[in-house]
């Protein structure tokens, strides 16, 4: 009996370490690392540094994910994130430690960014949320000088999947 429980142990610590190798890969999706690089290529042209962690997940359609960021005074803010390809629609929003929404973004389709100039320090929140369409996403934050219109709007042109041109019918 002893030695089915040591065996029993060590299969479950092997499972623990195949378990946290797995985790490591978990929400990788080639396209979102692709859509937040082109983000990022041009953010830094533009003055702005990757600031915090970066943070991945999945979201179900209509869903949301939220977590924390913490924001100085006196800088400006540059948050994006980008969505699998079945991800048709991610929107982004900040809220401050009251609740009260302060930015979100203007975009649409699975790329989304938002500008924000805190003007105190202190907790904000982020949401990612699944307008339409299930699937993976990738948000990172950048912080930049204060006092310039920083223009986000083109973030993601490069990167969205041109639209495709309907096939012309075919002869009999």
């Amino acid at each position: 009996m002893w030695l089915a429980l040591v065996a029993a142990c060590d299969g479950a610590e092997a499972a623990g370490t195949e378990e946290e190798l797995r985790r490591a890969d978990d929400f990788r999706s080639e396209r979102v690392s692709r859509g937040l690089d082109t983000a990022e290529n041009l953010l830094r042209t533009r003055g702005f540094a990757p600031e915090g962690e970066e943070w991945r997940g999945f979201l179900i359609d209509q869903g949301s994910e939220v977590t924390e960021a913490s924001l100085r005074g006196g800088g400006c803010y540059v948050v994006v994130t980008a969505g699998s390809a079945s991800l048709r629609e991610l929107d982004l929003r900040l809220f401050d430690g009251d609740g009260s929404e302060v930015a979100h973004d203007a975009h649409t389709g699975a790329g989304a960014a938002l500008h924000y100039c805190p003007p105190h320090g202190g907790t904000r929140y982020v949401a990612a949320l699944a307008t339409a369409g299930t699937g993976l996403f990738g948000v990172r934050r950048y912080v930049g000088p204060s006092g310039l219109d920083v223009r986000i709007d083109d973030l993601f042109r490069a990167w969205a999947p041109a639209p495709r041109e309907p096939r012309p019918p075919e002869e009999p």
